[in-house]
């Protein structure tokens, strides 16, 4: 592999662990090199913070003048809530920008490249490496085009396709290191969503605990070049293969309450959850003074809407409207039915373990298609096996939306 190649893998991988801790900005990694040698390194701070470029070019020890910058996305020519990156890699000295691919911001959009090109920077698009990036920046790109967070549908079921029995039990259907792999997900997402029946019925704390796991499970996992079948999706193999990187905990949602809520379960460990239920229910349920008592002091937001796409589509819009970027659809058959229907599915993820259930909860229950010709097709298809699992990965055929 050529050196070049490495550095931008590298600036891949620091990308990757950022995801999580950067919304609404995407997860950028910057690689500083001169004469072979890499004098600085730097990631997407949270918002309001450095971009991956000005981390690098502050972090860096050594004279970066005449040095090459590794960038996985265009930097930025405009003012947000940070100055310009064009601007601080301009002052810098540094004498060429390697870029994957330009940035889906219509703000951007090619003027980060041409504004450091009238600057005498050369900039060198790394066309080998646009499809890897691209996979990193995919919550990013809906999040900025369409203002509404792209969702993940993660589930583990059985060979023949239910994620739990006809009694609601679902532990365990995969294996460890494919529960390892979920806690990992989690950590670079921004929400994980259950319905009111996952929280009664698990308990779920929804917390990200990739160390949890034994040693085997964690060794299982690593060194699996060539693995993947299919698209080599560059998200899923880190996801898989790397385990260094901040463990950030993602915001805890459950769209419904439960009228017997249990403020003792792991969902309220702390103040990071939210409560999404019709505003009507909640004011009914508030009659009954123990309800009152009970919920006092929990994170609940009201939605107007009593039909369930639309709820959805609200709570994605308040999601969004507080910086969520990637959300991880988890527990609820018939909640994943309401997403699948209404079109926030974006990403399929599914563990499929050799275990027959026979009659029990399918993966979603939503309103179906009376035609194979109008089910929804999956497209940038990857499986690889963990152990005796299947992990299989793909992306909703109408997530390749234009911007309108």
């Amino acid at each position: 592999m050529k050196a070049k190649d490495e550095f931008m893998l590298r600036a891949l991988g620091l990308a990757f662990d950022r995801m999580g801790s950067t919304s609404p900005n995407p997860a950028v990694g910057a690689v500083i090199v001169k004469d072979g040698i890499i004098l600085s390194e730097g990631g997407t701070c949270p918002c309001g913070s450095d971009h991956a470029e000005v981390s690098a070019i502050k972090s860096a020890t050594g004279d970066i003048k005449g040095a090459d910058m590794y960038v996985t996305l265009e930097p930025c020519n405009h003012y947000g809530k940070t100055p310009p990156c064009t601007e601080a890699i301009i002052r810098s000295g540094i004498r060429t920008v390697h870029v994957p691919i330009l940035d889906p911001n219509p703000i951007v959009a090619g003027k980060g490249v041409s504004r450091l090109r009238e600057a005498g920077v050369n900039v060198v698009m790394m066309d080998g490496f646009a499809a890897a990036a691209a996979d990193l920046i995919r919550p990013f790109r809906k999040s900025i085009l369409k203002k509404t967070p792209f969702v993940v549908h993660k589930c583990a079921m059985t060979l023949d396709g239910r994620t739990a029995t006809l009694s609601g039990d679902s532990r365990w259907i995969s294996s460890e290191s494919s529960r390892c792999i979920a806690h990992r997900l989690r950590a670079r997402v921004d929400a994980v969503i259950v319905g009111k029946n996952t929280l009664h019925t698990d308990n779920p704390a929804l917390t990200a605990r990739p160390d949890d796991f034994g040693r085997a499970a964690r060794d299982l996992l690593a060194g699996r070049e060539n693995a993947l079948e299919g698209r080599d999706n560059f998200f899923l193999r880190a996801l898989i293969e790397r385990q260094s990187g901040p463990c950030t905990q993602p915001l805890r949602v459950v769209s419904g309450i439960p009228e017997d809520i249990d403020r003792g379960a792991r969902f309220f460990a702390d103040d990071r959850h939210v409560i999404f239920e019709n505003a009507k229910k909640i004011d009914s349920l508030a009659r009954d003074p123990g309800f009152v008592h009970r919920t006092a002091g929990l994170n609940i937001v009201k939605t107007r809407s009593e039909d369930p796409l639309d709820s959805v589509r609200e709570m994605l819009a308040w999601l969004s409207s507080k910086g969520i970027m990637f959300a991880m659809l988890e527990g609820g058959s018939r909640l994943a039915g309401s997403f699948l229907d209404c079109g926030e599915i974006d990403q399929f993820l599914y563990f499929i373990a050799p275990r027959i259930a026979g009659a029990g909860i399918p993966a979603i229950s939503g309103g179906g298609c009376g035609r194979m010709a109008d089910s929804l097709r999956i497209e940038d298809v990857t499986t690889v096996r963990i152990g005796d699992d299947l992990l299989v990965n793909g992306y909703a055929e109408r997530y390749n939306f234009e911007v309108k």
